[in-house]
């Protein structure tokens, strides 16, 4: 779990249905330092955490063996969350400060960078990798980005009626496990938006 202006990651474990703090990753000093984290990735064949955070706009890379920080990597603004690929090779990143998704090869450590909506923030995957669906707060949409082209291929209107205004604040997606429905949670209306996406 992100600790926030603390700057660390808390590591629980379940014991008897409760959560037991086993663990902590320092990131660096506690706020006014200007850190805190707010998506977490694990790859747990490498043992490698991926931590970003929004303060100061950083990619850290985690070995979760001697949980150190082995990267600190400069994002240029805001991040939200991130997610890796199928076979785990990129790191998807939602830029929230920056209207992109930063994309992270995990090997050569090369960027590239997909325009989205106004403010992305979370973000899911189809099993295949080939579709990925991100959630921009400030104008009530979903960005369908095809991975393989590496651009936008359709954008989703979240809102209560066409034409709507920005203030449904579209911040959460989620797919049906057969991946023919998605799930939009629209905080602001308090509500779900449901698409159809088998097609």
């Amino acid at each position: 779990a992100s600790g926030g202006h603390d700057n660390w990651i808390l590591q629980y474990a379940i014991s008897n249905n409760k959560l037991v703090l086993k663990d902590s990753i320092k990131l660096g000093d506690k706020w006014p330092n200007k850190i805190s984290p707010t998506g977490i990735e694990i790859d747990d064949a490498k043992q490698v955490m991926y931590v970003v955070t929004k303060e100061n706009n950083s990619l850290y890379v985690i070995n979760l063996k001697t949980k150190q920080v082995e990267q600190q990597i400069s994002l240029g603004s805001e991040a939200y969350t991130c997610m890796l690929s199928p076979d785990k090779k990129d790191l998807y990143i939602s830029l929230w400060g920056s209207d992109k998704i930063l994309v992270w090869n995990v090997e050569s450590q090369r960027k590239k960078e997909w325009p989205v909506g106004d403010n992305p923030n979370e973000i899911c995957l189809t099993k295949n990798g080939q579709y990925l669906f991100v959630s921009n707060a400030n104008d009530n949409s979903v960005s369908v980005i095809d991975t393989r082209e590496g651009k936008t291929v359709e954008t989703l209107n979240a809102a209560l009626y066409p034409d709507a205004p920005s203030g449904s604040t579209s911040n959460a997606v989620a797919l049906s496990a057969d991946e023919k429905t998605l799930y939009i949670a629209n905080a602001d209306n308090n509500c779900l938006a449901v698409f159809d996406v088998a097609s």
